[in-house]
């Protein structure tokens, strides 16, 4: 299993501060395989301020309290189970509306171009388009300003 998450309380702040929407995939790709206190403080503060916090079910929110106060007791978080259950809840924390709705429309645009005679036998370079974070979110505030 690659490394999963290590990203410093520092880092963080500064790849929320770049964008206005914080990449999954930075989270992701990280150093280490452990999650420090510091790191799940900004996460859980960053959930509560874009609202994400609510979408939680009592479950995960349970689970991410229990991961605050084992992280505070013992310095960080290194059991690949427990780190697998607490990213998941990350991602829905740092999920925004607008990249919902982007994907929603890159998924339908997918679709409707791969048709055959679609768009992508004449411009490949859309489908690589519909991948990119940038893209998506782009179109997730052409969506939301419609």
């Amino acid at each position: 299993m690659p490394a999963l998450v290590h990203q410093s309380f520092h880092s963080f702040k500064d790849a929320s501060r770049a964008s206005t929407s914080f990449r999954i995939s930075d989270l992701l790709l990280g150093s280490s395989d452990s999650i420090t206190y510091p790191w799940l403080v900004a996460l859980r503060r960053r959930g509560f301020r874009n609202g994400n916090w609510k979408n939680l079910d009592a479950g995960q929110r349970a689970l991410f309290r229990c991961a605050l106060w084992v992280a505070k007791a013992r310095g960080r978080i290194s059991n690949l189970k427990f780190v697998a259950q607490i990213l998941d809840a990350a991602v829905r924390l740092l999920e925004s509306s607008i990249l919902k709705v982007g994907r929603q429309r890159a998924t339908k645009t997918f679709e409707t171009f791969s048709k055959p005679g679609g768009v992508f036998g004449w411009a490949p370079t859309v489908r690589h388009w519909l991948s990119e974070s940038s893209y998506v979110q782009y179109l997730g505030v052409l969506e939301v300003n419609s």
